[in-house]
């Protein structure tokens, strides 16, 4: 039993090197990110309230769609970071045990 937890550890050690490196890149293109898509989700918040006041209804269609893709590429970025690192721990129990 002791040499399958042995070979079962070492197996998992490549795993845990490839899932920090993901880790590592999602959370430095967050960071970078986030300035880029902030400014651009406030940019397009302002062009949705000249549309509203410009009563260009289809313009204003096509923005709010754009401001929604633009939310769920940040909050999608989020959760895969919450389930990397979710992920981390689980495998980082695994190996303590």
């Amino acid at each position: 039993m002791f040499l399958l937890k042995l070979l079962m550890k070492v197996l998992l050690l490549p795993v845990m090197l490839v899932l920090f490196m993901l880790r590592v890149l999602v959370k430095i293109g967050i960071e970078l990110s986030s300035i880029i898509v902030g400014g651009l989700i406030l940019i397009v918040f302002g062009c949705i309230i000249y549309a509203i006041v410009q009563q260009m209804w289809p313009s204003m269609c096509i923005l709010i769609a754009m401001e929604a893709v633009l939310i769920m590429v940040t909050a999608g970025a989020g959760i895969l970071d919450l389930l990397l690192e979710e992920a981390s721990i689980n495998l980082g129990l695994l190996m303590r045990s």
